[in-house]
This record gives C-alpha cells, sequence and structure tokens, in this order.
C-alpha cells in the first residue's frame, strides 16, 4: 500500500493493530500516542518484520491540545511529504451515571473524544486540500447511534464524532478528500480496563466482540474501497436499526440490564 497513514491513539489497542496491519502492507505510517515509549516499542517491532519501507515516523502527541495536533501533521508532512490517510483513533471510556459526573471529567472526555477528533479534521484538511486529495477516518462507536446505561458522557462524544463525519464528508468531498466513521462494537483491547481506572468501577464488554487485528482488517479495506461508514461487527448495525424502530422496548431492557 503505497499511502501516508497518519494515526492518533496508536500505542495500544485499534490503533496499534492497525499500524502493524499497514506495515505488513508496505505503508507509510506516523505514529502519535502520549506514551511514547510505548510507540517506540511498536515502531521497532515493525521495522523487525515489516517489509522495507522508511521507518515509522514516532511522535508524542495529546489529541485535547490543538497545538500539538498541528505539530504532528507538520512534522509528517516534514518527514513524507503529505499525508494520504488521517485516522483519528485517540479517545477513552467512561462508565458513570451522568448526573454524578464531574464537570473536570465531562470536559476531559469531551476535549479528548470530540475535540481531539476535531483537531485532526482541521489539520487533515489543511496538508490534504492543496492536493486535492485524502481520505479522514473517525474511530467513533456502535454507542454513537444508542447509548448505554452509565455510559452517557462517552456515547456524547461518539455521536458527535458521527455528526462531524456526516457533516464533513459532505463539506471536504468538493476538495477531494473523503471522510469515513468507524464504529466497532466490544473490541478486545485495553479500553475497558482503563474505563475502569478512570470510572472506580467495572466496565466490561456488551454484545459481540472483536479483536483489535480484526478490526484494523477492515479498516485497511475501507482506505482501500472509501465508503462513509464501518460497522466492524456485522449484528450491531441490525441491533441498532431494531433499537432506533422500538426505543420503548429497548429503553426497558436497557433498565434492567443497567440495574443488574
Amino acid at each position: 500500500m503505497d499511502k501516508v497513514v497518519l494515526i492518533t491513539g496508536a500505542s495500544s489497542g485499534i490503533g496499534a493493530a492497525l499500524a502493524r496491519e499497514l506495515a505488513s502492507r508496505g505503508a507509510k505510517l506516523v505514529l502519535a500516542a502520549r506514551r511514547v515509549d510505548r510507540l517506540e516499542e511498536l515502531a521497532a517491532d515493525i521495522r523487525r518484520q515489516s517489509p522495507p519501507t522508511p521507518p515509522p515516523l514516532v511522535q508524542r502527541c495529546d489529541v485535547s491540545v490543538g497545538s500539538e495536533v498541528e505539530a504532528l501533521f507538520t512534522a509528517a508532512v516534514a518527514q513524507f511529504g503529505h499525508v494520504d490517510v488521517a485516522v483519528a483513533n485517540a479517545g477513552y471510556g467512561l462508565n458513570a451515571p451522568v448526573h454524578a459526573i464531574s464537570e473536570e471529567q465531562m470536559q476531559a472526555i469531551w476535549q479528548t473524544n470530540l475535540m481531539g477528533s476535531w483537531y485532526v479534521m482541521v489539520q487533515a484538511a489543511r496538508v490534504m486540500m492543496p492536493r486535492k486529495s485524502g481520505h479522514i477516518m473517525l474511530v467513533s462507536s456502535a454507542i454513537a447511534r444508542r447509548s448505554l446505561p452509565l455510559m452517557g458522557a462517552y456515547a456524547m462524544t461518539k455521536a458527535a464524532q458521527l455528526s462531524l463525519a456526516q457533516s464533513q464528508r459532505l463539506e471536504l468531498a468538493p476538495h477531494g478528500i473523503y471522510v469515513s466513521s468507524v464504529h466497532p462494537a466490544s473490541t478486545e483491547t485495553e479500553f475497558f480496563r482503563e474505563a475502569s481506572r478512570r470510572s472506580g468501577r467495572p466496565v466490561g464488554m456488551v454484545g459481540q466482540s472483536q479483536t483489535a487485528a480484526a478490526v484494523a482488517r477492515k479498516m485497511v479495506h475501507l482506505m482501500e474501497h472509501p465508503r462513509p461508514e464501518l460497522w466492524p461487527a456485522t449484528g450491531s448495525r441490525l441491533g441498532l436499526w431494531l433499537a432506533s424502530a422500538l426505543p420503548g422496548l429497548t429503553d426497558r431492557i436497557l433498565s434492567r440490564k443497567g440495574t443488574r
């Protein structure tokens, strides 16, 4: 794959799996996250196992800080000349009743999950528009279509990501830039362990689960064959359609689940 792909949140989970899959296909990579030590380990592993390609560019980036995202894209262009695909993947979960979440917690998850995605989109558009070519992918969630008990804050950010992708897909199309949203369901990553740590309560997977590698392979296919939305778990979209058609019944089912 002769593409320059920038990935935020690349130090673990879907981001790291996507980097490995792309590297195996010869892509040039820009890997960003807050944990540079994890990024360096990933980059070293890629250099050992993947075909001869330019080594990945590793850069620390906290996506909640707009200036750091700008610096990330500036470094990517300095290294590779352009960015073909930008993947806004960084984010985290929070499990708590909305009325019990502090203002600081709400602002923090909003700043990382949504504003971080917006910063990526702004900078991606900046470097892609002159070439009239590019693909922006926002890693949202199946929960963007239907929230669950105790997941209101997280679901809010993911629903907002989806709306942002829908708007930008139309706005950037005349500039040759495609925008997609990705909606994993429960994925076997450290997301749930981190959400449990932040929430002070156990957070487990719900419904159909997939490995990060399986999601990554489908995301690579999306890069090769762009479309508006990717739902890696085949049953999730049907379930959400039924939930939308029967909101009262869904509320009763989820209410019982949330009180167990």
